[in-house]
């Protein structure tokens, strides 16, 4: 079986965690570790600060550089969320460092179009998160990795293995990680590049070195299996995404909270399901004008599983939305997963592929209009005909009431889709109603209606009947009982 991955690796991982858009706003910082510069960025280098360099020179050396420790727990949980999102493009995924992970696609080559569109795929998928990545394509994990950390070389997509042999030949020994440790010695011996490497005796090499850099030698040409951890999801989605910087716009919250809606589909498309229901917690500024965070609930009709099923209501619920206070921290949760439905395999749509179009257009209604002024009728256990149907909140009512079948009505009988929101009096001219000076002539009825006896209105005595004007026109009224004056009453119209 032919193998292929494709190789992450974030060059400047520590920088971007540490100093968010560091490389659009020119920013002159570095990253410490154990006292010493580990990266820095262009203007800090400009400035003289370069990596290995000591604390105490680095500020002497340039005073105005912003220098932060390192953060490894912000760094991970980075790399996590990067490779929650990749879950949408395969289930096999594997760390390789701190900085880079890797994902065997040969699999989904065939769902995405073949080999570029899903590069293009997962290129555009970790660009939406504000990654600055470098990808590597190969069919071996190793030398996927190799390619991708070599990022000089524009040549970084390798399907055969010949190929990537050939590739690998021409690469320095930085390329593979591997060979870090025993740079300097390597170096000392005149050996710079991976075919040299390659020439180096076997025994003599796993003698001096370790075996450890023998067989990622091989595991990246292909000549040896290569064997991974897989990485496993959480059983809960919990994320946060912290900002260096005050939110005080609505675009600028939907563009981290969008950040978080793509780990969330990986999450999803490894579990198979999907969900109704988002929680999102904009958290404001904290000590003395401290402020209570904002909750912002994003709920469904459907449940979704992609981005494009969260995305346009999120947008429709942030710009109805008046910010207390800037936004520094942005936090989402799920509660609630369901089982996603299977594809429909057949040649004509189903009733649930409309019912899902129908309710995304229902969602982003009620995220522009507010949950009040989208409303759909809900049956009534009442045999008033005003008070069987009560008018609700579409989100209040996922799943449709059903009633006994002693409250419903008649079968027989013929009902009206108008009703008037309030019965109007009609005239009586020869024992004939008259509405719109017309006398109407009763042609099917009675349908006898008593109701509401413990209600505030009193107890109700009707006869339905159908009603015909001259012209043809049918109309629904009723007649009084029980009181001496019976008079009649336009309640309804048909169509």
């Amino acid at each position: 079986m032919q193998y292929l991955w494709i190789s992450l690796y974030l060059p400047s991982h520590s920088l971007d965690v540490l100093f968010p858009q560091w490389f659009s706003h020119n920013l002159a910082g570095a990253v410490l570790q154990h006292e010493r510069i580990l990266d820095a960025t262009p203007a800090a280098r400009q400035l003289g600060i370069e990596p290995g360099l000591r604390y105490s020179t680095a500020l002497s050396t340039a005073p105005g550089v912003e220098l932060k420790q390192r953060d490894l727990q912000a760094e991970r949980l980075r790399l996590e969320q990067a490779a929650l999102s990749l879950l949408s493009f395969t289930p096999q995924l594997t760390f390789l460092d701190p900085h880079s992970l890797a994902m065997e696609v040969s699999a989904s080559l065939k769902l995405f179009g073949g080999p570029r569109a899903l590069w293009r795929r997962v290129l555009a998928a970790l660009q939406g998160l504000g990654l600055q990545v470098c990808l590597g394509m190969a069919p071996t994990a190793q030398g996927a990795w190799a390619l991708a950390r070599h990022t000089h070389n524009r040549f970084r997509r390798v399907l055969k293995l010949t190929t990537l042999q050939h590739r690998l030949d021409a690469l320095p020994l930085s390329a593979l990680p591997a060979t870090h440790d025993w740079q300097a010695w390597l170096d000392g011996i005149g050996c710079q590049t991976l075919q040299q490497l390659r020439q180096l005796p076997r025994k003599g090499l796993q003698q001096r070195c370790a075996p450890a850099l023998v067989q990622a030698l091989d595991a990246a040409y292909g000549h040896a299996a290569d064997h991974h951890t897989w990485f496993e999801a959480p059983a809960q989605f919990s994320r946060r995404y912290e900002t260096s910087q005050r939110l005080e716009h609505i675009q600028a919250v939907f563009t981290i909270a969008s950040r978080l809606i793509e780990p969330l589909c990986g999450w999803l498309q490894n579990r198979h399901g999907a969900t109704d229901t988002l929680q999102f917690t904009l958290h404001h500024e904290k000590g003395r004008h401290a402020r209570p965070p904002t909750m912002l609930t994003l709920s469904l009709s459907q449940p979704g599983w992609r981005p494009e099923d969260f995305l346009p209501v999120l947008n429709e619920k942030l710009n109805r939305l008046e910010l207390p206070a800037p936004v520094r921290i942005i936090d989402l949760a799920v509660q609630q997963v369901q089982d996603r439905l299977p594809p429909n395999q057949g040649l004509f749509p189903e009733p649930q592929q409309w019912a899902r179009q129908q309710g995304k257009l229902l969602d982003l209604l009620q995220a522009r209009l507010g949950d009040h002024c989208v409303l759909q009728a809900s049956p009534y256990a009442s045999h008033l005909p005003e008070q069987a149907n009560q008018w609700v909140a579409v989100q209040a009512n996922k799943k449709p009431t059903s009633l006994a079948a002693d409250e419903l009505p008649p079968t027989s009988c013929t009902r009206p889709f108008w009703l008037l929101p309030t019965p109007q009096a009609l005239s009586v001219r020869n024992n004939r109603p008259m509405y719109r000076g017309q006398a109407l002539r009763l042609i099917q009825g009675p349908e006898r209606v008593e109701s509401g006896w413990w209600t505030d209105a009193g107890h109700q005595q009707r006869d339905y009947f159908i009603a015909q004007d001259a012209h043809f026109v049918r109309y629904w009224i009723y007649r009084q009982r029980g009181t001496l004056d019976a008079t009649w009453f336009l309640h309804g119209l048909f169509g």
